[in-house]
């Protein structure tokens, strides 16, 4: 019934990973697909490879570095994907696409979550845990628990332009949202032993992403959560790009002019005073 497809790179990891596999699942009819990729190629390829390769009608792409909490879980995710309108289901999202380059990571408000976060720096388990109905509705999903039908999978497939291992997950969840509804559910909880990095290639992914897929998707657009992604996204870019005429321009491509307050656009267009300003310092620092 459930082909569980993982990109790995850590024998130890997905050691664990298979057992708490076999050990919580609770149906007898499943697969795991290990594409050893230790950077052979883009998780997005890993992931149409392992898609080819599976037997079964439900894909679960998946982190190595999680196990499972959740007993019985399999026939949960069966039941979820039981409707043909259902596309991607995930433990971790948002109900909000902003207009500048994001994560999934957009507010507390928007954020949909339930899961157990840990890592090497700090071992103590945290349980995010924002949602509190069975399913609900996102437009982005979380790459570390990504499930979806095999019929539906072949209208969308990973996209083998986005290169590496980041962007892929908000690529494939709003491309799916473009056609089916996105949940984030509460009855899989799922333990992840890693928090991301947010590195050069993350804020490039996500730029390309957004240059591709756009903002325009059906909620009402909040002004104050404008705001906030998008000097989060010239605080990211300026550290990795130089302040000069160019790259202010681009930047502004993103800007969410009629989606905030005249106080907002003042408060931006002062940042933007402030980086040409001292761009000299700033970019003496740039990466």
């Amino acid at each position: 019934m459930i082909s569980i497809i993982v990109s790995s790179y850590q024998e130890n990891d997905f050691s664990r990973f298979s057992k708490s596999v076999h050990e919580t699942i609770g149906i007898p009819d499943f697969e795991i697909i290990k594409v050893w990729n230790p950077n052979l190629m883009s998780i997005t390829e890993a992931y149409n490879l392992g898609a080819e390769k599976s037997k079964y009608e439900i894909l679960l792409f998946i982190h190595e570095d999680i196990v499972f909490h959740t007993e019985n879980w399999g026939e949960k995710l069966i039941h979820h994907l039981n409707n043909p309108e259902v596309g991607v289901i995930g433990v971790a999202g948002s109900s909000y696409v902003p207009v500048a380059p994001s994560s999934w990571t957009v507010s507390k408000e928007y954020n949909v979550v339930n899961i157990l976060q840990s890592d090497k720096k700090n071992p103590i388990i945290e349980h995010l845990q924002s949602v509190h109905q069975q399913m609900t509705k996102v437009y982005t999903i979380d790459g570390v628990f990504m499930a979806i039908t095999k019929k539906n999978f072949n209208t969308i497939k990973f996209n083998e332009e986005i290169n590496g291992f980041h962007g892929y997950d908000l690529d494939f969840s709003l491309r799916t949202a473009k056609t089916f509804q996105n949940y984030i559910v509460n009855d899989i909880l799922v333990q992840h032993f890693s928090k991301g990095n947010r590195d050069k290639k993350w804020l490039d992914a996500n730029i390309k992403i957004k240059e591709k897929i756009g903002s325009n998707f059906p909620h009402q657009k909040n002004s104050e959560t404008e705001k906030n992604i998008f000097l989060s996204f010239l605080y990211q870019y300026f550290i990795y790009y130089p302040v000069n005429s160019k790259n202010i321009f681009f930047t502004m491509k993103f800007f969410p002019f009629k989606h905030l307050t005249f106080q907002d656009k003042v408060l931006i267009l002062k940042k933007y005073f402030n980086y040409i300003r001292f761009s000299s310092e700033i970019n003496k620092k740039t990466q």
